[in-house]
């Protein structure tokens, strides 16, 4: 009977003394409070996971739905705020992305949704580069548009469905492109032609021109049909050659005005003779 009695006095001063070590929760009845609770329960004093309002992870006071937060970053040392991945597949039909839908889930062939993605392993069957994607499914399509594409391969941008196997190039763009200006850079002074008005400059003569023209029915410089339409044309490249054109076209043009002024002065002369 003792040795009960002690055990029991025992358990009793355990139980007391564990109660006391005990941080009670404060309950309120707002959302914030709630959040808090959550905060002082758990010792996470940076993120916020409340059964109703906002959800911050990086701060305890989030302005939207969810609000994620971190320290100052840099352009070298990422600061990455959200990481979507998927597992390696080698056939590089890899894509973690993010839909926005028009939420209505009642009739499948009245969903629309946007996508943002990217495909993050090459793809060594269709032997494909790395892409981050933006996409659109319409209610009557089959399958999703996409819309603009930037790839790992020299970083090429793609608008629209259009072939990108041309190396050399930065931008593709089906059906055009409309604009108020467009402004071409010309790397070397050697591309622009105003050399046509140097003093060494070898104009051909017009029997020469005559000739290459009968031959080859285009003007030297100038690319053929053929050409353009294999090749397409270099918008920059094009236009500094109809310069170089006009320009000796202007020579031309000068040289036979003074052929003929020394026409009309011989003329003159021998008509003075005969009077």
């Amino acid at each position: 009977m003792k040795n009960k009695l002690i055990f029991f006095v025992f358990c009793s001063s355990l139980a007391i003394y564990s109660y006391g070590q005990v941080s009670p929760i404060r309950t309120k009845s707002s959302s914030a409070a709630k959040s808090e609770s959550v905060n002082v329960a758990d010792g996470n004093k940076e993120n916020v996971f409340p059964a109703a309002g906002y959800i911050g992870i990086g701060t305890i006071t989030p302005s939207a739905p969810l609000e994620i937060k971190r320290g100052v970053g840099n352009t070298i040392k990422k600061n990455f705020l959200l990481k979507l991945s998927n597992e390696w597949a080698s056939a590089g039909q890899n894509e973690p992305s993010i839909m926005f839908s028009n939420g209505n889930v009642t009739d499948p062939k009245n969903v629309s949704y946007w996508s943002i993605g990217a495909r993050v392993s090459g793809d060594n069957t269709l032997k494909t580069a790395q892409t981050f994607k933006i996409s659109y499914k319409s209610p009557t399509d089959a399958n999703e548009k996409e819309f603009l594409s930037v790839d790992s391969y020299e970083g090429r941008v793609r608008i629209g469905d259009v072939q990108t196997q041309y190396d050399g190039y930065k931008l593709y763009v089906e059906q055009g492109i409309l604009t108020e200006k467009v402004k071409v850079a010309v790397k070397d002074s050697k591309d622009w032609y105003d050399n046509v008005f140097a003093p060494d400059y070898q104009l051909l003569s017009l029997q020469k021109l005559e000739k290459f023209i009968h031959d080859n029915k285009h003007l030297p410089d100038v690319p053929s049909t053929e050409e353009v339409m294999a090749n397409g044309l270099d918008l920059g490249k094009m236009n500094a050659t109809l310069l170089k054109k006009v320009e000796e076209l202007t020579l031309y043009m000068i040289s036979l005005k003074k052929e003929l002024d020394e026409t009309k002065e011989s003329l003159q002369e021998l008509k003075n003779k005969q009077q």
